[in-house]
This record gives structure tokens, sequence and C-alpha cells, in this order.
């Protein structure tokens, strides 16, 4: 049996998160005793070429690189399903000898 996934939009494997953080300025408000941290920055970090890789991003582009990363879960869980079928399929079953 022959199984094809149809991808028909962009997926893209990491995740974002976003950070908040002080300046070099001295008398910058982000170093009150109740500071006001500059921010928030949004970052994808995933690998690229097998190095863990961060990358700092817009609003917008985060929110396109999230829409992606939730394909992409989507397409792995179908394919983790794919692979456990075929591994209750396996040749060396003796049902599947049958």
């Amino acid at each position: 049996m022959k199984i094809i996934i149809e991808i028909k939009d962009l997926v893209l494997s990491g995740s974002i998160s976003t950070v908040s953080s002080r300046c070099g300025k001295a008398r910058c408000a982000c170093k009150d005793k109740k500071p006001k941290l500059h921010g928030p920055y949004y970052r994808w970090t995933g690998f690229i070429n097998g190095k863990r890789t961060t990358k700092t991003i817009s609003l917008e582009v985060a929110h396109e690189c999230q829409k992606r990363i939730e394909r992409f879960k989507k397409l792995k869980k179908q394919i983790d399903e794919i692979l456990e079928d075929a591994l209750l399929n396996a040749p060396w079953e003796a049902d599947a000898l049958k």
C-alpha cells in the first residue's frame, strides 16, 4: 500500500518565543528598581543545517511562523501514525504474511 501525503501549505519546524531586555543606556527606564523592559521581541528558534539557530523576527512574521509550525506538528502527527501502522503490519509479524 502506497500512501501519499499532500502538503498544500508551507510548514516550519521550531518554536516562537518572546523576550524583553535591558539596554546599555545608564539612565534608561529599564534600569529602574521597577524596570520597564524593552520589547517584547519575537524569536524563532530551530535548526538550520544541523545547528540550533535563533532569529529575531517581527510580530507579523511570528504569527506566520506559528501557523506554519502548527501545520508541521499536524504533518508530523500524520507521519507518526503512518509509521505506527507500518510497524503493526511489518513483514516480520505473522499476521502480515497471511
